[in-house]
């Protein structure tokens, strides 16, 4: 995978949005998704995605998230709290370069309150376990997950009333095999039992 930037500046990055994560919801006292939502709409956040030289490396965090808030810096450049917050401005920013998806990608797919939750026990594993996390939240659902859930069928359901067997139909769900190369005749039953299109299903 091509990366935005240079791993190299990673580090200096991280500790960026970490510390503008600390100090926004600990010393600013403002909630952790409300924060999110002004950091992915600020210019700051496409410079960060991008190690834009003027944001990564002319510009403390302090002074980056007073440009977010739009007031004035803060005496304090970071606090002291090696808090939980810290640590989920780490993980944003380990995924954004990981994945190289912009931040708003993945704060819509698991939003910064929802990875604190799992401050305990991610922050002491290896950050790769962090990323296994994010994974599984970036993941598009299958459409043929989605079509059932909004027909109100269970797999089960779904099995017995197209023939096509429940382990395959438990498959394409995951993920562990690709729909979209499934023989005509099970695509055509699914379709059919769901009362859709066999392109709404490989799309």
């Amino acid at each position: 995978m091509i990366h935005a930037y240079n791993e190299q500046f990673l580090d200096i990055i991280q500790r960026k949005v970490s510390v503008m994560f600390e100090l926004a919801v600990l010393e600013e006292h403002i909630e952790i998704d409300t924060f999110a939502k002004k950091f992915i709409s600020s210019p700051v956040c496409h410079a960060l995605e991008n190690a834009d030289p003027v944001y990564a490396l002319g510009k403390s965090a302090n002074e980056l998230l007073a440009l977010i808030l739009g007031n004035e810096p803060l005496n304090i450049e970071t606090s002291s709290y090696a808090s939980p917050e810290y640590w989920v401005g780490w993980v944003l920013s380990d995924a954004q370069w990981h994945f190289n998806k912009p931040y708003a990608t993945i704060i819509a797919a698991i939003p910064c309150s929802k990875i604190l939750d799992h401050y305990f026990p991610y922050h002491e594993m290896d950050i790769t376990h962090s990323m296994d996390l994010i994974a599984k939240y970036l993941k598009p659902v299958c459409p043929l997950k989605q079509i059932r859930q909004k027909r109100g069928i269970s797999q089960t359901q779904l099995a017995n009333l197209s023939n096509v067997p429940l382990r395959t139909i438990k498959a394409y769900e995951q993920g562990t095999v690709d729909i979209a190369k499934a023989q005509a005749e099970t695509l055509y039953a699914l379709a059919q039992t769901l009362n859709c299109s066999i392109e709404d299903l490989i799309k």
